[in-house]
Parts: C-alpha cells; sequence; structure tokens
C-alpha cells in the first residue's frame, strides 16, 4: 500500500517522541505514581456533556472521541460538535439537516440515518455512544459530535471515515424550569413539545419531555405523524456517586418514499424507439423484466448477448419526465418504532480512580407495504411493473460497558489510562415468506409479496404509466396475492470488544500523545422456526435445516495520535488509526466473510485565539479500505449456487477539510465549512472497469456558511436574524462507468428571524424559519433524490 511506509515512520515517531519525553522527565527523579495535582483531579463531572459545556455555537469539550470529556483542542483528533443552540437557530427536525453544516459528511434526503463521512458511508450514529439505528430526531438532543476517521479504541467496529454520535440533554441542578414549544409550517405541520426539568433534591434531579408531529407532504398522499416521549434522572447519593438513567421512545408513521420512482434509468437506444416498443409488444410482462426484454432487443441490434454483459447502457436519468409529483400508489406505509434505556454507573474510588459501567437495551422495528421490483427500469414504452412488498424488521441489542479510568503524575507527566470492555448481542427478527414448493425445496424469503408460491402468484402491476395511470392500492395488489408471514429468521450477533488506552501529557502540557489499542470478537448464529434448504448447512443436514452458524473475524485496531502546541493557541496534530467491520455474510458452501479493515492517517492544525472567540480546524486525511467482498459471479454460474465471494478489494479516499467557529462579539457569530473530496474511488476491484471510478454522490468541494447577529440596544432589541448557504459541487450519481447520470451542483439558502417580547410577566419567543429560500430543485445522496422544496416554519416557545 502507498501509505505503508509513511504509517510505520508514524508509528516509530509517535512511539520515540513519547518515550524521549518519558524519560527526559523521569529518568532523573525515577519516582513511582502520584495522585496529580488538585486541578488535575478526575471529577465525576467529566464523564457527562451537558449544555452548560456549551455557549452559542461553541464547543470546548466533547466525549464521544476519548470516553471522557475532553478539550477538543488539547485531542488530535479532527472533532465537529453542533450543539443544541444552532439546531434550535436553523429549525432543524432531524439530525441529518444538523450533519450538514459538518465538512466532510454527506446526508440523504430520503434517509434520515444514512450518513457519508469522507466518502464511506452507513449506518454509522450513536446516541449516547450505543448504536442507533433509525428515527434521528432532534427532540432531545443536546449537542452532535463528529469524530472523523475510525475511531479504533472506542468504536473498533466501524466505517473509517468516522462516527456520529448525538449526546441527549440531561437533568440540571441549576432549578426548575419547564419549556414549551408549538410550531405551524408549510405541507400542514403541526409540531408541539414540552420538556420539563425539577430538582427534586439536592441528589435528584429528573428532566421529562414529550412531543408529537402531525403533518403532510410537498408530494402526493405524503404524510408523517410522530409521538415522542423521553425521561432522564440524574442521582448522587453520596458524593463520589452517580446514577444516570435515561429512557426515549419514538413511534413514527409515514407514507413510504418508496412509491416515488425517485430514480428511473433507461437505455438511450432503447426507450422511446418504435422498433423497441414493437419488438415488446407481444411480451408476458408477468414474467418478463425490463432489464431482459430491453437486453434482447439490443441483442438484435448487434450487442452483446451475455447476461452481465455492457449491453443495457448508457444509462440515462428519466426522473424529469415522471415529474416530481409522481406517485406510484397512494396507500403505501411504513411504521418506525424505537426505544432505548440506558443506566450508567460512576464511581470515584478515589481522587484518581473512576469505575464506570453502562447498561443499554434498543429496540428498533421497522414494517410497512411498499412497491418493489422493478420500478427504475422502464420498457421501451415509458411503461413500468411493479408489484408490492410487505416487511417486518425487528432488532433487539443489548449492551453492557465498564471502563476503569485512572490518572496520575509520572514524575512530570501526566497519565489517563482507561481500560475497558464493552459487549453487544443484538438479535433481528424478520418474518418471512415460507416457499414449501417440495419435500426437499423449502426456501426462507424475507420479502413475501416478491415470493410466488404455488397457485398463488403475487401479480405485477403492468402498463403503469407514471403520471399518466393513476396510482395503484398497494394494500389490493398485495391482498390478492395471498401472500402472509409463514416462517420466522432470528440472526443474534454478538460482539465484544476490550481496550487499553493512555493519554498523556508531556514538556508542560505542550505534547498530547494518545495511544492504545482494542481487541474485536465476533461471532454469531441463525435459527429459522422451520426446516430450510437455502441454508448453508442444508447440505450437511440431509438438505434441510433450522440453522445457520456465521461468525466473523476478529482483530486487533490500534490507535495513536500526538498533538503539539507551538502555541498556547496553535497546535499540529496527527493521528494514525486502524478500523474492522465485521462481516457475517456466508458464501453457498457456509465459508464466512473475511473483515474489511481499513487504515486512516490524519495530520492538520487547530487554532484557539481570541481567548476562544475563533476557533478552526484544517485536517489532511489518507484513508484505505481493504478485503472488500464482491461477488464471484463466475463461479456462481459454474456452480449453479450462490453467494460465492472474491477478496482483496480495496477503496481510498483523500480529501481536506477546514472548520471555522468566530464570535468576534457578544451579538455575531460565523461559521464556515469546507471540505474537498481529493479522492474516493476504487483502488483493487476483480472488476477492472471500477478502478479509478469515483464513488457515486461524492462531490469533489462542498461549503457551509451560517451566520447570526442578535440586536440588544434600541428599538431592535430582542430582534435576532440568521442566514446561510450550503453548496455542493455536481458529480456522478453511480460509481458503474456505464451509467452516465450525473447530479448537477446546487446552491441552497435558509434564513431565520426571531424576535423575544414580553406578554404580562411571560417572556416568548417567536421564530421564522425559511428552507430553500429560492426553492432550488436539486438531488443529492447516493440515490439522486430530490431534497427538501421551499418550508417555512413558526414557532413560538416560552420558559415557565
Amino acid at each position: 500500500m502507498r501509505t505503508i511506509a509513511l504509517i510505520r515512520l508514524l508509528h516509530a515517531s509517535l512511539l520515540a517522541t513519547a518515550a524521549t519525553g518519558l524519560f527526559a522527565q523521569t529518568a532523573a527523579e525515577s519516582k513511582s505514581a502520584a495522585a496529580p495535582a488538585d486541578s488535575e483531579i478526575l471529577t465525576l463531572d467529566s464523564f457527562v456533556v451537558t449544555s452548560s459545556k456549551a455557549e452559542g455555537y461553541r464547543a470546548t469539550n466533547a466525549i464521544t472521541a476519548t470516553g471522557i470529556g475532553t478539550k477538543i483542542a488539547d485531542t488530535p483528533l479532527a472533532i465537529s460538535v453542533v450543539t443544541g443552540e444552532l439546531m434550535q437557530d436553523a429549525g432543524q427536525f432531524e439530525m441529518r439537516e444538523a450533519l450538514n453544516f459538518v465538512p466532510g459528511v454527506l446526508t440523504n434526503p430520503r434517509s434520515e440515518s444514512a450518513v457519508t463521512i469522507r466518502g464511506f458511508g452507513g449506518l454509522i450514529s450513536y446516541r449516547n455512544g450505543q448504536y442507533r439505528r433509525q428515527l434521528m430526531t432532534t427532540w432531545n438532543m443536546d449537542r452532535i459530535e463528529v469524530i472523523k476517521g475510525p475511531a479504533a479504541i472506542f468504536f473498533g467496529a466501524v466505517r473509517p471515515g468516522g462516527i456520529v454520535n448525538n449526546v441527549t440533554a440531561k437533568p440540571e441542578f441549576s432549578g426548575n424550569f419547564t419549556d414549551v414549544k408549538v410550531t405551524a409550517g408549510t405541507e400542514s405541520h403541526y409540531q408541539g413539545e414540552f420538556f420539563t426539568n425539577q430538582v427534586l433534591s439536592d441528589k435528584l434531579a429528573v428532566r421529562v419531555g414529550a412531543g408529537m408531529i402531525d403533518a403532510g407532504g410537498e408530494r402526493p398522499f405524503d404524510y408523517k405523524d410522530e409521538i415522542y416521549f423521553g425521561a432522564s434522572a440524574i442521582w448522587k447519593p453520596t458524593a463520589n456517586q452517580q446514577f444516570s438513567f435515561d429512557v426515549e421512545t419514538i413511534d413514527r408513521q409515514v407514507f413510504y418514499n418508496s412509491a416515488y420512482p425517485f430514480r428511473a434509468l433507461a437505455n438511450s437506444k432503447v426507450y422511446g424507439v418504435a422498433g423497441a416498443i414493437a419488438a415488446q409488444a407481444g411480451i408476458n410482462r408477468q414474467t418478463t423484466t425490463a432489464d431482459s426484454t430491453n437486453r434482447a432487443y439490443l441483442t438484435t441490434l448487434g450487442f452483446s448477448g451475455t447476461v452481465g454483459a455492457a449491453n443495457f447502457y448508457p444509462l440515462y436519468d428519466m426522473f424529469a419526465p415522471y415529474g416530481y409529483q409522481t406517485t406510484l400508489a397512494r396507500d403505501a406505509w411504513q411504521v418506525q418504532r424505537s426505544e432505548t434505556v440506558d443506566l450508567d454507573y460512576l464511581l470515584k474510588i478515589n481522587e484518581n480512580l473512576v469505575w464506570q459501567t453502562s447498561l443499554n437495551y434498543g429496540f428498533d422495528n421497522t414494517s410497512g407495504l411498499q412497491p418493489s421490483d422493478g420500478d427504475v427500469r422502464p420498457y421501451a414504452d415509458g411503461s413500468l411493473r411493479f408489484r408490492t412488498e410487505s416487511f417486518i424488521n425487528v432488532r433487539d441489542s443489548y449492551n453492557v460497558d465498564n471502563k476503569l479510568t485512572w490518572r496520575f503524575d509520572l514524575g512530570k507527566t501526566k497519565h489517563t489510562v482507561q481500560f475497558g470492555q464493552e459487549y453487544q448481542r443484538v438479535i433481528f427478527t424478520r418474518p418471512g415468506f415460507y416457499n414449501d414448493a417440495s419435500a426437499t425445496v423449502k426456501t426462507y424469503n424475507d420479502s413475501p409479496g416478491n415470493s410466488t408460491k404455488t397457485g398463488v402468484p403475487n401479480q405485477y402491476v403492468t402498463y403503469y404509466f407514471p403520471g399518466g395511470s393513476t396510482p395503484a392500492s398497494v394494500e389490493s395488489v398485495f391482498a390478492a396475492s395471498g401472500q402472509t408471514f409463514s416462517i420466522t429468521r432470528k440472526r443474534t450477533e454478538n460482539n465484544a470488544g476490550y481496550f487499553i488506552v493512555d493519554q498523556a501529557q508531556f514538556f508542560d502540557d505542550r505534547l498530547y500523545v494518545l495511544a492504545g489499542a482494542r481487541y474485536n470478537k465476533f461471532t454469531g448464529k441463525i435459527t429459522y422456526d422451520k426446516p430450510v434448504s437455502n441454508s448453508s448447512q442444508s447440505a450437511a443436514n440431509g438438505g434441510l435445516a433450522t440453522f445457520d452458524v456465521i461468525g466473523a473475524k476478529g482483530a486487533w485496531t490500534p490507535q495513536y495520535g500526538a498533538l503539539f502546541k507551538v502555541t498556547p493557541a496553535l497546535a499540529l496534530f496527527t493521528t494514525y488509526s486502524e478500523s474492522i467491520e465485521p462481516n457475517f455474510q456466508l458464501d453457498a458452501d457456509g465459508v464466512p466473510s473475511l473483515p474489511v479493515e481499513s487504515q486512516s492517517l490524519d495530520f492538520g492544525l487547530k487554532a484557539d485565539l481570541l481567548a476562544g472567540r475563533l476557533t478552526s480546524t484544517i485536517a489532511y486525511y489518507d484513508i484505505e479500505r481493504d478485503n472488500l467482498a464482491y461477488r464471484d459471479t463466475a463461479r456462481e454460474l459454474a456452480a449453479g449456487r450462490s453467494p460465492y465471494y472474491i477478496f482483496g478489494n480495496a477503496e481510498a479516499s483523500k480529501g481536506l477539510e477546514f472548520e471555522l467557529n468566530w464570535t468576534p462579539t457578544d451579538n455575531y457569530s460565523l461559521i464556515f465549512g469546507w471540505a474537498n473530496s481529493i479522492e474516493a474511488e476504487t483502488t483493487k476491484s476483480n472488476n477492472a472497469t471500477f478502478i479509478g471510478r469515483r464513488f457515486g454522490g461524492i462531490p469533489e468541494n462542498t461549503y457551509n456558511v451560517w451566520n447570526r447577529y442578535s440586536f440588544t440596544d434600541g428599538p431592535l432589541a430582542g430582534l435576532t436574524l440568521a442566514g446561510g448557504v450550503r453548496h455542493n459541487d455536481g458529480t456522478n450519481l453511480s460509481q458503474d462507468p456505464n451509467n452516465i447520470v450525473q447530479i448537477p451542483a446546487f446552491t441552497v439558502f435558509d434564513v431565520m428571524a426571531s424576535y423575544k417580547f414580553k406578554a404580562g410577566d411571560r417572556t416568548y419567543k417567536a421564530q421564522l424559519n425559511v428552507k430553500n429560500l429560492t426553492d432550488k430543485l436539486y438531488r443529492e445522496g447516493s440515490d439522486g433524490y430530490f431534497g427538501q422544496k421551499r418550508t417555512i416554519y413558526l414557532s413560538l416557545s416560552t420558559r415557565f
């Protein structure tokens, strides 16, 4: 690899620097470990980051990067924080919107859970340090912390771009108060919420909140109904103990976006061509896909007829003829329910030793009914076929984490050593369709609507012309299919991690070194409540089996970082880390897939100027992601079984990020972020056409600006004005070189005006937000989905 030599040099430099500093400062004294100075004594508050640590748009501490409240300016990592006040000012309802303020982060307007950091995407979001799968709302978010690069020690099994952690608001011991807010907006958006903080004693405080949303949407049949409830408590039975309890439940039902043909791909040699339309006139669309019939026509023109050959290209985007308001179905729906319970215990054993135990239970339930199968591939006449898919996916997770933090001085050096253990068990329950076609063919399929049982076919809606045909009822189509859930699969995954890390300070707090490692271990299994023939264990068990054995190889993931303060306000930093992504997939012979491994190198500059009024980070990153598994289609065709994989494929991402937070006066604040994705591409592949091709949906340049001014004197006192701009360069939609669809560049403007006034003896705040001020029609994300049209929201809030 091209950075291995540099990585090894970095290892040696970091270790040499730490060893030299330690030797120089301790050799003459040869003292044993001692308790730190009073100013460095570990306090319980170091483990809880709350809104009191953030002032306006500025945050000085982050808890995600190192597991304790650490100064961002002293941590050798690229860290971004979006404060709760910024989210409130910008009128953001989803975490996805807030992440648009973070350079190097891309989101998807179709999915609040899909996040891409430094070119690598996935579900990489956490809540209070615990993985969260869905429903990333801002109901009770105190802040959002983004850690760039693979966080190898505290989040070992993650994507290499980084992780996102939202920290919820905690009870305060400052007094009793209740915040109430109501919001109304375009598209029949109505929202109400309240949060109350109650101090029950000098040892116990609680926070309780609830809210609801009743909203329509900008497209036909759109709606969103959501209910929120959350409660948390902090109990300090003694001066050296603290219990924290947090519970949250969110229940949402929405019109399912897959009912909109958000992306349709066609071939310029087929679509609308009279000869192709005539050739397809007599085909059976219940059994013949648009792909195969279009390919057959291209074969008659002399193109290759080999399955998988590039004879269906070039593809181009066909959304515009369908129209922004086009829908396939009128009654598609999705239900999302999430519940989580956190229990944390902190014990200060002595002045420099703290024990922490964290317990978490998470529940996610996603179910729905949607159009599926072929709604992005039109026939030559522009029509589509689709049928319906009903699904249920339940995720239960159990987490037990323990950590011992030891802070001590060794000579003139300061150390914070952490020993940790983490364990997670995740159980995925997925009801499916049992296709018992014969004594030996009994298969599990997780999408009943996409299966065909003998005598009960799931019929396609055919000759459907988006924008011309009347939207179908997926409820009626699915009911006619006769498909039902008749088998249940349970998939259990166990992830265990053990880590040790030292955060050390040398040379009178000029050099900060972070060094540690984590061991990750993965095991798992799959069980069916009926015997199936499509388990990898079926052949060894007489053709049928009720289980599958899955697993993923574990590994050590080290992380090293150093930050050197050139001056008290300017620091250079560098970090090297590795990450591992467990792969629980099995091939057709039951052979487990190898884990995906990544290496990341960062270096940059941090500034903390003007007494903290101006903070900035400039970072360069170089990431390599190796051992990706691509399908081995040749072996699958030869063996007549699937799946099989080819390992050893690789991807790379390089780029620059710049972030600025400036508050020159108490009245004015400015934030600016810019990211330049220099490289985001496949570097090694069993498909040579992918090598050097840029990842889909990754613009080369993105930037955002947001500023706010508050009037505190004169006739305009109480008025605050704010606004910002967000820009993405144009980019390719897909990494596939035969897909020539491009996402155009876009620039979107948002504005806000708020006014604080008194009515009676109470202070109120009225706030107006206009998002996408110029009503720009734009697309973004890896699926090219359209962003939000211009929306207007008016809210009124007060504190009792």
